[in-house]
């Protein structure tokens, strides 16, 4: 029986761990926040470690293979990833978990690639469309279950198992692994590597990363940011500039001479952009904005990853049979729709919209994902043809990074913004305070303190706009008391006809205490009506800035209405093929 059959299976086990890390911390990433107490901003680097590593390692990691055997290759991989996994869980702060994630990225960009590569290998023209649409199509639905998976984990055994649990998995791959793929007699080859090309790629990556990231927070105009920027185009030309001279270049750039494989790039980057827009911020609004659970959040997040499992599929099916042009330009319309619904999304009643949302959005991308990667294939062979895979894998984590880097930059802006129109909200609404100026002023400093528009967390906003219950000083109260029994004393003395100091003892004590209790009274109404005056300033703070970080988190995806729809400008790049022609 020959076992090496069985082989898909077990690399898309493999895929599917990999590439669901990509996106699986999205939905702990408010857990995580409160555990290491960092910012959003700070916490992004989670995912971006995990992605620029594995995008700038995914091209010459390929060629090592070859080296040093494919199959084998993919066996260390994964006992890399298992380990990055183990440390991710055991960590403690953000630098332990930013060395756990670049170790867990290494061994993801010794899998995918490779494994896409194998597949290949092992399939014959008939069924190549088949191989390279399951193993892409479970890259994709990874990234869209991620979210799910890592709601449902957390729920129950809490964040760190979302990592931790990927060890027991590691190992049951393993062991399936040296049953159907040999390990012994591997054919190598003297491939070369093109390691500095992937060293600039990196620093191209990271330096963009790093400048769209901090822009709102170092300031768009400051040299630290332009510097970035500058030096992200400085390295991508230099980039280019290695591969035109490198005999083993890091990138064939004869690849970009097809018209399918252009297309196909930029609708991989764009419909992974879209895909990485979603899983970023959605979960984040639902667990911190409307408090729900990681587990409800991840089960309202559902739906979009069903979406995409079946869309991936039928769109793979579909793609010799229905105009390719079609299928891509109806994916971007899906997403620009999706993008729409979430950008004017009510979820005060129920969460149907978002429901629906979820799964045009998944549909959307599951047509242009699916049709777009077996295109970047579709005029290769040999060589070429694990080339031009290897580079769709980059372009697809290239569209993840830039989704992380440019909708948390956006985020963090519209997040101050919000919160400092509810402070400006709040200094107007204490203007109706019946109180003190200096209390009046307290108050406004409490608030201040609570919201701290310096910071882009999230982290229960609305719950955490609480104030003290404000009370009048023991020595106000008996200052009020004492005036009163003076002027009580002098009354009474009056209608006597005496003078004050000449009153019995025992009715100055009578006096007094009358005095103190009426006095108490008052001052117990006073401080019950300052409360109750309070306690409504808080309601509508809570729903003022409810509806602040709503427009926060919402306003994100109406910026980017136009780009889905836009990218229909990419149709005409492509070069496609109709049944009974040639292509065009």
């Amino acid at each position: 029986m020959n076992k090496t059959r069985y082989f898909l299976p077990v690399l898309l086990l493999a895929n599917l761990l990999c590439m669901m890390d990509v996106s699986i911390m999205t939905i702990i990433l408010p857990e995580i926040q409160t555990a290491f107490n960092e910012s959003l901003t700070n916490l992004s680097w989670t995912l971006n470690v995990y992605t620029i590593v594995f995008a700038t390692l995914i091209i010459p990691f390929g060629r090592l293979a070859e080296r040093l055997g494919r199959n084998k290759f993919v066996f260390s991989g994964l006992l890399v990833f298992g380990l990055g996994s183990l440390l991710s869980g055991l960590a403690t702060n953000l630098p332990f978990m930013l060395v756990a994630r670049a170790v867990q990225s290494i061994g993801a960009a010794s899998i995918v690639p490779t494994s896409m590569v194998i597949g290949l290998e092992k399939s014959d023209q008939s069924t190549r469309n088949k191989v390279v649409a399951a193993l892409a199509g479970v890259q994709g639905l990874a990234v869209a279950l991620g979210p799910t998976i890592g709601g449902i984990v957390s729920q129950y055994f809490g964040w760190r198992w979302v990592f931790l649990i990927n060890v027991p998995l590691v190992m049951l791959t393993l062991v399936l692994f040296t049953f159907v793929l040999p390990l012994r007699n591997e054919a190598t080859s003297k491939a070369a590597i093109d390691w500095l090309g992937a060293l600039v790629s990196m620093a191209m990556l990271f330096s963009l990363s790093l400048g769209l990231i901090e822009g709102n927070h170092w300031g768009w105009q400051s040299f630290s940011i332009i510097g970035l920027l500058v030096a992200a185009v400085i390295f991508f030309i230099l980039f280019m500039i290695l591969e035109y001279r490198q005999q083993h270049p890091m990138i064939e750039l004869s690849l970009f001479k097809s018209r399918n494989f252009n297309g196909a790039g930029i609708a991989l980057i764009l419909c992974n952009y879209f895909l990485g827009g979603m899983a970023v911020l959605i979960p984040t609004f639902l667990t911190r904005v409307y408090g729900e659970s990681e587990l409800k959040a991840a089960l309202l997040i559902t739906p979009y990853s069903i979406a995409v499992m079946f869309s991936v599929i039928l769109t793979s099916l579909a793609v010799k049979k229905v105009n390719n042009k079609l299928l891509i330009g109806g994916g971007f319309i899906l997403i620009g729709v999706s993008y729409y619904l979430l950008a004017n999304l009510d979820v005060s009643p129920n969460y149907n919209e978002l429901i629906l949302a979820d799964i045009i959005l998944g549909i959307g991308y599951g047509l242009v994902a699916a049709t777009a990667n077996i295109l970047a294939v579709a005029d290769f062979h040999g060589g070429l043809l694990t080339a031009s895979q290897s580079v769709a894998n980059v372009l697809r984590q290239v569209g993840m990074i830039l989704a992380i880097a440019i909708f948390t930059s956006i985020l963090t802006s519209n997040l101050r913004l919000s919160k400092d129109n509810t402070l400006h909200f709040a200094v107007r609404q204490t203007q109706t305070l019946a109180v003190s100026a200096a209390a009046r002023t307290r108050v406004q400093a409490k608030i201040q303190q609570r919201l701290n528009p310096n910071s882009d967390s999230v982290s229960q906003t609305t719950k955490t706009v609480k104030l003290p219950q404000l009370k009048i000083a023991n020595s106000v109260s008996a200052a009020l008391a004492q005036k009163e029994y003076q002027e009580q004393l002098t009354k009474i003395a009056q209608q006597k006809g005496i003078q004050a100091a000449l009153l019995p003892v025992a009715v100055k004590v009578k006096i007094k205490t009358l005095v103190s209790r009426a006095v108490r009274q008052k001052v117990h109404q006073k401080e019950t009506q300052i409360n109750t005056q309070l306690a409504k300033l808080v309601k509508r703070l809570k729903q003022h800035l409810r509806t602040q970080l709503d427009q926060a988190f919402l306003h994100v995806y109406g910026s980017m209405l136009w780009l889905p729809f836009g990218a229909l400008l990419l149709l005409p790049i492509f070069k496609f093929r109709r049944k009974g022609r040639k292509a065009a």
